[in-house]
């Protein structure tokens, strides 16, 4: 799969099947793979693209932290859309990825037709909510470059980061990671549901504790919103009940007036 300049850095991406566009961001720690079993189920009729956010994996991981906005990592986005021809498109990815969806989403709304949201939140309204997120994020980045070195890599699993079944398989310059938690994911501002215009899915496993309450957000704000709680899945539900995941997303697709 192909690696691009784009937006001062270079970003990995990759894309399956045919049709129109569904653009994937994976969360933290993890990798384009993330969303490979739901390309491959769509394949047939809708093409999927997922990429490696700035500082994970085989895309670039700049060494100062002023390059880690969440800001930067939507025009990221922008410029790969961009490069790969796609004006419009259904966005979506899970947890910080759902979380740059909808900040893309924000500014970018002619451009999203619509959502995907999976194991996502929309940021913290209150500021000690804010505050404590983002405290706590930056002692594991301190913890992690600790023990693995700023300009070493480390896999997921070493960092402690991303899905399990993937976390042997990344390789992250711990800068990188570092810099998303400091820098990215810091005081995520607080998106209002009640004003995305577009149709939303939102999906959630039944054992995602930390997560269940923001789909329910989701789910009473969203003026065209469903939602889907996986059976027997956690946090990373479409990789622990991929055959669940890939049919609700391709009925919602199916169910919307794309072109």
């Amino acid at each position: 799969m192909p690696t691009v300049a784009l937006n001062g850095i270079d970003i990995y991406y990759q894309e399956q099947g045919s049709g129109y566009p569904l653009v994937m961001t994976p969360g933290l720690g993890d990798i384009a793979e993330f969303w490979s079993p739901l390309g491959d189920a769509l394949a047939d009729g809708y093409r999927t693209v997922s990429w490696d956010m700035r500082g994970h994996n085989r895309s670039s991981a700049p060494e100062d932290l002023s390059e880690y906005t969440q800001d930067i990592v939507v025009e990221d986005l922008r410029a790969l859309c961009d490069h790969l021809g796609i004006e419009r498109a259904v966005f979506g990815g899970t947890s910080l990825g759902g979380y740059t969806a909808l900040r893309f989403q924000e500014k970018y709304a002619e451009r999203v037709s619509a959502l995907v949201l999976h194991a996502a939140g929309p940021g913290y309204r209150k500021p000690e909510g804010s505050q404590e997120w983002t405290d706590r994020l930056a002692r594991s980045a301190d913890k992690q470059e600790e023990l693995y070195g700023r300009d070493n890599r480390a896999t997921g699993k070493e960092l402690r980061v991303g899905a399990p079944a993937l976390a042997e398989r990344s390789s992250h310059l711990v800068r990188g990671i570092t810099g998303v938690e400091r820098g990215v994911m810091a005081h995520p501002s607080f998106i209002d549901a009640a004003k995305i215009d577009v149709p939303t899915l939102v999906i959630v496993g039944e054992n995602d504790k930390a997560y269940l309450a923001s789909a329910g957000y989701f789910e009473s704000k969203l003026p065209n919103g469903r939602k889907v709680v996986v059976a027997n899945a956690g946090h990373p539900a479409a990789l622990e009940q991929p055959e669940a995941v890939n049919a609700a997303v391709r009925e919602f697709l199916d169910g919307l007036n794309l072109s």
